[in-house]
This record gives C-alpha cells, structure tokens and sequence, in this order.
C-alpha cells in the first residue's frame, strides 16, 4: 500500500486485468505512386515567373542600388563656419587686456 494514495492502489488492486485487443485487419501497404502523388499535393505549384514579375523584380533592384550608391557617396568634411566679423572684435578686445 502507498503512503500517499492508499485509496488509488486498492482501486488499481481490484481493477480486472485487460488484454490487448487483438487486430483484425491485415497491414496496409503504401505504394511509391501515393507517397509521390501526397508528396506532391503538400508541396504545391513551384511559382510562375511571369513577364510582369520580372520587370518588377529589375526595377526593385536598379531602385535599391541606387539608394545604396547614394547613401554611400563619400562624406563631405565639415568645416565649422568663420564669422570674420567675430574675429576683429575678439582680436581688438585681446589687444585691449595687453
């Protein structure tokens, strides 16, 4: 008996013993051609490549390559602007403190 479900053994005890059923039909067999032809419909159609489906496929890739040229054009340097009217002051004010 368990220590946990005495209950459940007594139960299990006391069930009649089944036996397994006993098949009545013989093994089916399956031939190539079905598995090819289930094959085949799970799959499905390869895609049509159409006239209209190339052309849009070019025009994607000339349209993707040239945001690409453009993105990777070489970077200008920055060059902070010169205010020369700033400098004549700041140099008038240094030479004011000497």
């Amino acid at each position: 008996m368990s220590v946990f479900h005495p209950v459940s053994v007594l139960r299990r005890e006391a069930a009649p013993q089944t036996t397994p059923a006993v098949h009545t039909h013989e093994p089916v067999l399956i031939t190539e051609q079905q598995v090819l032809f289930s094959t085949a419909a799970a799959v499905g159609a390869p895609p049509r490549h159409t006239l209209m489906a190339t052309m849009s496929e070019a025009m994607s890739h000339a349209v993707s390559s040239a945001v690409t040229h453009w993105r990777t054009r070489e970077v200008r340097p920055y060059y902070p602007p010169r205010m020369s009217y700033l400098e004549h002051s700041l140099m008038a004010r240094e030479m004011d403190r000497l």
